[in-house]
């Protein structure tokens, strides 16, 4: 596993919101945050707490994290951190192929299309986690459990299923080394000039 640090983490989040033009705000300082999360609470899809703490969430361009980049936490680590700004910004980069009013209406409205996008995502981090460990991480485990935590994103039992096929197929090809996701390309690139 390649060494990350706190200065590599900041970096590498500064570089993608460069690239994808994104911008990062604290979670518990959102109003819009902290409403979402009532509403959640409310509809029973997902605790307030768990959603303030646990779930980092992009809209539009902004991504809100529950943590300070560059700043661990038990939760947030800083391999944590890295594996995330990969995900968060291929929701940018699902946004801007999209259409942002699609985007964001599939997501909210749709479990199919919520299960998929997540499933797109879960895969730049198979991606990252693989170039990161050195070829040492299973994609197929990560795939697995990743399908299994989209019940926390009210997706049906035969979305979770679907994606989870679609992340087994994607965790093929990332043991051969590809790299499908523009938003892991970018970070590995800027990455591996971190490095030399």
């Amino acid at each position: 596993m390649i060494e990350i640090g706190s200065q590599m983490v900041t970096g590498l989040w500064g570089h993608m919101q460069q690239r994808f033009g994104s911008q990062v705000s604290p979670k518990n300082t959102s109003e819009m945050m902290r409403a979402a999360a009532a509403l959640l609470d409310t509809l029973d899809i997902q605790e307030r707490d768990q959603f303030m703490e646990r779930f980092v969430t992009t809209v539009g361009r902004t991504i809100y994290t529950p943590f300070s980049v560059g700043q661990a936490t038990p939760i947030w680590t800083l391999p944590e951190q890295l594996r995330v700004a990969v995900h968060e910004h291929t929701h940018v980069v699902q946004g801007d192929r999209e259409g942002w009013v699609v985007y964001d209406t599939r997501y909210l409205a749709s479990s199919s299309h919520r299960a998929g996008y997540e499933a797109e995502a879960y895969g730049s981090d198979m991606e990252i986690e693989w170039w990161m460990s050195n070829g040492k991480f299973n994609p197929y485990d990560f795939a697995l459990s990743r399908a299994r935590s989209l019940k926390s994103y009210a997706c049906s039992e035969a979305d979770i299923c679907q994606a989870a096929a679609t992340m087994a197929l994607r965790a093929g090809l990332v043991i051969q080394g590809y790299v499908e996701s523009e938003a892991a390309k970018v970070a590995i690139e800027w990455l591996g000039r971190w490095q030399t």
